[in-house]
């Protein structure tokens, strides 16, 4: 009989400590969900208590950050007679955020490069970004020899010398025969892409190079 009350009040205990420990998690439990609660609600608070710093009203700007695209630098090259081609694919390649170099060989006359500088600079939206420029002193450019990869060299050259505002992601040689087949806002997309892919494999190589490394240390 006195073994049986030991075990009881044995049991007795054991119930009374678990249920404590229970009502202990569920009290933990129920304050940290509070405290969860009352902080996102403050959060949502500061963020939406004035809509409109979250959008563009005026001078105010995006509070989110949008990925940056990139800007691309195009030398648009012609020769003889191929100022009219030279102006179609301007208007066809032109977006204010790039920028436009073009080039008429030696082939071509003065009066052809006075009008093609005369045409851009007549172009209200060129003439207000300031995006779009001729070069002056023409290369020789022949079918054969270096003078192509030289011509365009100078072409980069003279990009490069340029003030801070023509930076540049992407360098595109266009002849006058080309014409592009995507709007420059898919090739802008396009090129991002190409930029989050590259920073990827760069990323890829590293973690590959990590790990050769740790394995040369084990072994």
């Amino acid at each position: 009989m006195k073994r049986t009350s030991n075990n009881q009040s044995q049991w007795l205990v054991i119930l009374t400590a678990t249920s404590a420990l229970l009502l202990l998690a569920l009290l933990a439990l129920t304050l940290t969900h509070a405290k969860y609660s009352s902080s996102a609600a403050d959060y949502d608070h500061r963020r939406f208590a004035n809509p409109d710093q979250n959008f563009i009203d005026g001078d105010n700007s995006y509070s989110l950050e949008l990925p940056r695209l990139p800007r691309f630098a195009y030398l648009l090259t012609g020769s003889k007679g191929e100022g009219p081609q030279l102006k179609r694919l301007l208007q066809a390649a032109y977006h204010p955020r790039n920028h436009y170099l073009l080039h008429l060989d030696l082939e071509a006359s003065d009066a052809e490069r006075l009008d093609l500088a005369k045409y851009v600079k007549s172009e209200s939206v060129m003439h207000a970004f300031r995006n779009a420029m001729v070069v002056g002193a023409a290369d020789l450019v022949t079918a054969k020899g270096p003078t192509v990869m030289a011509a365009t060299l100078h072409a980069v050259a003279i990009l490069l010398k340029r003030d801070g505002d023509w930076d540049w992601d992407w360098f595109i040689n266009l002849s006058a025969s080309d014409y592009p087949l995507m709007s420059q806002e898919r090739e802008s997309r396009s090129g991002g892409e190409e930029e989050t892919r590259e920073r990827e494999r760069r990323e890829r190589k590293r973690e590959r190079e990590k790990y050769e490394i740790c394995v040369g240390l084990i072994l």
